[in-house]
């Protein structure tokens, strides 16, 4: 791992300097920030020969933020579900394909047939272009399994890919929904029983999607609690369709995230306002893809800026997206968002927060060096350029790992 000089930064996001007349450097040692600084501060301050070692880069024409975290991805798939989109545009809703045996059914079947080196290579491809968009740390469900079997596979294969790319992986085991000509009592016994005891060495986040006809309240407390007893941190999908209690039981049971969140109350509003360790994520893109009529509560908590999370929800059927981007841009147009800060904040230090991650999503000394540098003039610009990247450098954990094309 080389060190990194980043000179002669146009702008640091939330880092002001005491002159602005004069810009800010960074020096970047064994993948952490060890110092901010006016670049001559710098020369004074470090050792000349661990400068001249160091790959330096200009940064004079760029502005600099901290990595992506994409907080809610179903990213490890197999197969396509293009005509999916097309069955929405006629009139079907995301529930009547479910019901009609399409919908995730469609994936889980691809996914049970794929191999771990199947898996494997499609996980790279998409944490490839993940990477591209500029996310550095991505959690990862599985639920496509439904299986013993196979949701073991798809946390091995996590594992492997947390080994084979530079993006970090959280793994979460997703109770996504009973399979098909199953009893259901019995597969919500496995899950209870032996996937989540189990499961624990791999992963540890769970979630679950309460929704009619998928998971009913009694249902996600039982096994929310086992969860939780086996150690695991809890998501959950929830007031998407229908409000089935889901914020509530959230609260309740000190879930650390609710997410989608197109159906909410003011009471549920409320109940997430008011505890403090609740986190609401939002999914603006897999609203657009499924034509739903519902929007995104986001405004009734705009009072809690530090708690909102954005993410693609990147998966085959519902958001097949993965730039945190254009997830902003998407936030400008369908929510009304009018605050490119609270944007960005959703995409860096507030998922990081939200997972725990208390290393990164923010630009500080002592912080794991996960930076994007970008060709821009101010950070405003980020979401209103939500088609198009302007990326030119991207370091993850202290390597360079993109240089864009002049």
């Amino acid at each position: 791992m080389s060190n990194i000089l980043l000179k002669n930064i146009k702008k640091i996001y939330r880092v002001s300097s005491e002159n602005d007349a004069v810009p800010l450097s960074m020096f970047i040692k064994d993948g952490i920030i060890q110092d901010i600084a006016d670049y001559e501060h710098l020369v004074e301050s470090y050792d000349k020969h661990v400068l001249n070692e160091s790959e330096v880069i200009d940064c004079s024409d760029c502005i600099i933020l901290p990595g992506f975290v994409d907080s809610h991805t179903h990213l490890l798939f197999y197969g396509s579900r293009e005509a999916e989109l097309y069955m929405r545009a006629e009139g079907r809703s995301y529930l009547d394909i479910l019901k009609q045996g399409g919908g995730i059914y469609n994936t889980v079947h691809a996914v049970r047939k794929a191999s771990e080196e199947e898996l494997i290579k499609n996980g790279l491809t998409y944490l490839d272009k993940a990477l591209g968009f500029g996310t550095t740390t991505i959690e990862v469900k599985t639920g496509y399994g439904l299986d013993y079997e196979t949701e073991k596979k798809m946390l091995r294969v996590m594992q492997k890919l947390n080994k084979l790319h530079p993006v970090d992986i959280v793994p979460t085991f997703l109770v996504h929904t009973v399979p098909k000509d199953t009893d259901r009592g019995k597969y919500i016994d496995l899950v209870a029983q032996k996937m989540i005891p189990e499961f624990r060495e791999y992963a540890d986040w769970f979630d679950i999607f309460l929704e009619k006809g998928v998971f009913e309240l009694g249902e996600g407390e039982r096994l929310i609690r086992n969860a939780m007893d086996a150690g695991f941190h809890v998501g959950i999908h929830t007031n998407q369709v229908h409000d089935i209690g889901g914020v509530k039981l959230a609260a309740e049971l000190g879930a650390r995230h609710v997410d989608h969140l197109e159906v909410l109350d003011k009471a549920d509003a409320r109940r997430i306002i008011d505890t403090e360790t609740l986190y609401p994520v939002f999914l603006p893109m897999a609203e657009s893809y499924v034509f739903s009529q519902h929007v995104g509560q986001i405004h009734q908590l705009l009072n809690i800026p530090s708690r909102i999370v954005l993410s693609t929800d990147f998966n085959p059927g519902s958001s097949p997206v993965l730039s945190p981007q254009l997830i902003m841009a998407q936030a400008v147009l369908r929510y009304r968002i009018s605050d490119p800060f609270l944007l960005i904040d959703s995409f860096t230090s507030n998922p990081a927060e939200m997972l725990y991650l208390h290393d990164r999503g923010r630009i500080e000394k002592g912080s794991q060096a996960d930076i994007l540098i970008m060709a821009l003039d101010r950070f405003e610009q980020i979401p209103y350029w939500g088609t198009m990247s302007h990326i030119k450098y991207i370091v993850k954990n202290g390597s360079l790992v993109i240089q864009a094309p002049h």
